[in-house]
């Protein structure tokens, strides 16, 4: 029998459908936000060699988010323009819900979902897993390979006199919501996600992505970017300084 889901609850089903998925997943949903607990439980699922196929509508993944789904096996992505449903099931079980695949759907808006069984529901079910599959149909496949970003290593010098300068990356991201903002080592947030750290101020608190390159990383107000970042990082400010 079907169950009723607030959002706490839709949250918590759509997790353990990722998780207990045993050899298929499909997860659609026009907004798409692969964050770094999302990432880790879809990492997971592929580990186990479970087929996963995600479909989403709004063309607007970060360049980091497709660099991490790319680096999975098993996976397919789709783009659908004009979707609009949020459905999310493994072999047996289904959400339906009005959550989309987005941390600030979950921690911010008031959701409701349906959890669907496949052995009690049966008919329902198939239904559901039927019209996702004319969606695929229909959806474009996207191409799944990971992409360099350009970073202030890659810049080209600037000769000025007997001094060597590198012209200056003017982008970076935020290190908490990946948001792209000017790099500044110093100033690794947004202005929006620095108005909530400032409360706490607490400079070792773990973020998301390199303040770099934004990549997936643990990193902090005291560390905003990853080693290998830090390190050309390093290497520039010494030749700049000459």
């Amino acid at each position: 029998m079907a169950e009723f889901l607030t959002t706490n609850g839709t949250s918590f089903h759509i997790e353990n459908i990722i998780m207990e998925a045993k050899s298929k997943l499909i997860l659609v949903s026009p907004f798409l936000q692969i964050s770094k607990t999302f990432y880790e439980r879809l990492k997971d699922a592929s580990n186990k060699n479970v087929a996963i196929k995600i479909i989403y509508g709004k063309d607007d993944l970060k360049p980091n988010e497709r660099n991490s789904l790319a680096e999975l096996k098993n996976v397919e992505l789709f783009f659908f323009q004009n979707l609009h449903a949020k459905c999310y099931f493994n072999e047996n079980k289904m959400v339906i819900t009005s959550m989309n695949m987005y941390e600030f759907s979950e921690k911010n808006n008031r959701e409701m979902g349906v959890l669907i069984d496949r052995h009690t529901d049966n008919l329902v079910f198939d239904k559901a897993v039927a019209e996702t599959l004319s969606i695929i149909q229909s959806a474009e496949p996207v191409p799944l390979h990971k992409s360099s970003r350009q970073t202030i290593s890659e810049v080209k010098p600037v000769t000025n006199g007997l001094k060597q300068k590198f012209q200056k990356q003017i982008r970076g991201y935020c290190i908490r919501c990946e948001e792209r903002i000017d790099y500044n080592a110093d100033k690794p947030y947004c202005p929006d996600c620095y108005a909530i750290w400032v409360q706490y101020e607490n400079p070792e608190y773990i973020e998301n992505v390199c303040h770099r390159c934004g990549e997936y990383d643990e990193t902090s107000m005291n560390k905003p970017q990853d080693s290998n970042c830090y390190k050309l990082w390093k290497k520039e400010q010494k030749q700049n300084s000459f």
